[in-house]
């Protein structure tokens, strides 16, 4: 993630980032989003009841044909390696494309802007934070919105670790 904290300002309940994710901050992302979260799980869960559904189809006789085999494999590599690629790969050339992000987390939430938009969200909308090595994701209190936002560390770690830890908002369970 190129970062760039140019804008240091000397209050110590906000802070300005820029960055601009990468398809590997995407993916890292993604991982941590899966472990972490009902959601994730339950994606993680169904793709298995696929491949075994997949794989069933082609059992005969008490024994699985290669080439039901070979098609759950496929399916697993395609669901758990190639589309999380891919849509790392996509996120990043659209937040290239913008120009990157630009966010400010402070008393009153997080607002990211990225090109043209900008999203609000209040710290009741956030449920909770979770911290990988390089990034911190802003997890949302509406299933429909499960990954808010991506936040890199780099510059910031402990001063944005210590806002998400003392947001004005109680946390609930994912």
């Amino acid at each position: 993630m190129t970062t760039d904290n140019r804008q240091k300002n000397t209050r110590t309940d906000r802070i300005d980032l820029r960055s601009t994710p990468t398809a590997r901050d995407f993916r890292e992302a993604h991982r941590a989003h899966a472990r972490s979260t009902r959601a994730g799980r339950l994606r993680l869960a169904l793709t298995l009841a696929l491949t075994v559904a997949v794989m069933a189809v082609g059992v005969r006789g008490g024994s699985v044909t290669v080439l039901s085999l070979v098609m759950g494999v496929a399916y697993l590599f395609f669901a758990l390696v190639f589309l999380p690629r891919a849509q790392a790969g996509r996120a990043a050339a659209r937040a290239a494309e913008n120009g990157g992000q630009r966010v400010r987390v402070d008393a009153d939430g997080v607002r990211v802007t990225e090109g043209g938009e900008q999203r609000r969200y209040a710290w009741t909308e956030i449920a909770r934070h979770l911290e990988t090595e390089r990034l911190f994701l802003l997890i949302g209190a509406d299933r429909a919105q499960s990954c808010l936002a991506v936040l890199p560390k780099e510059g910031s770690g402990d001063r944005l670790r210590t806002l998400l830890e003392n947001r004005p908002a109680a946390d609930r369970p994912i």
